[in-house]
């Protein structure tokens, strides 16, 4: 290109200048057009690519349950003696029903009936009691458990009375004020 001049440097490019307009002036064939599809993406939940289903193991459960009733019931057949469990019904051994006990009194007292309002371990506790009720105007007295009755137990009964009638039990034990059991002699 040194050799030629600026004339001709000019001339060629205002051919090529000319061959570029036609170029862009003549429609071209849809076949060799390029389409451009531009996709916008908005900011949403981004998915993690590699995310695995959790594992479903409900069947390990369910094994490990059906596993532990059969090794309850096999340890319990083992391990357990059913003999001793159902009574023996060849013997002839006679069961005795039991009563219930039923308390009797062997006071020598005059009246049919008398209320004991009190019952202690201490003969000191049940002397006291006699004392603040002959005071307030009652007659009353306490007496020892296994020498009067048919009763083990070694416990001290203070009582009002002997009364001639219920009628008159219960209107002197109207004016105490604790629970009271009424007995007939």
């Amino acid at each position: 290109m040194s050799n030629r001049t600026n004339d001709e440097k000019l001339r060629i490019l205002q051919e090529r200048l000319s061959q570029i307009k036609k170029k862009h002036e003549t429609p071209v064939p849809s076949r060799f057009q390029r389409e451009e599809v531009i996709e916008i993406t908005t900011p949403e939940k981004k998915e993690p690519i590699n995310e695995r289903e959790p594992l479903n193991l409900s069947w390990v459960k369910k094994v490990v349950i059906v596993g532990s009733v059969a090794f309850g019931i096999y340890y319990g057949y083992t391990n357990i003696d059913f003999n001793s469990l159902v009574p023996d019904l060849s013997s002839e051994e006679v069961v005795e029903e039991q009563t219930p006990f039923e308390l009797e009194y062997k006071l020598n007292l005059t009246g049919n009936q008398l209320a004991i309002i009190g019952s202690f371990e201490d003969e000191g506790s049940a002397r006291a009691m006699v004392n603040d009720l002959v005071v307030k105007g009652f007659k009353c007295d306490y007496f020892f458990l296994p020498k009067q009755s048919n009763s083990t137990d070694e416990i001290y009964n203070v009582f009002i009375g002997p009364y001639e009638n219920e009628e008159e039990t219960n209107q002197w034990t109207k004016n105490l004020e604790t629970e009271f059991t009424i007995i007939n002699l």
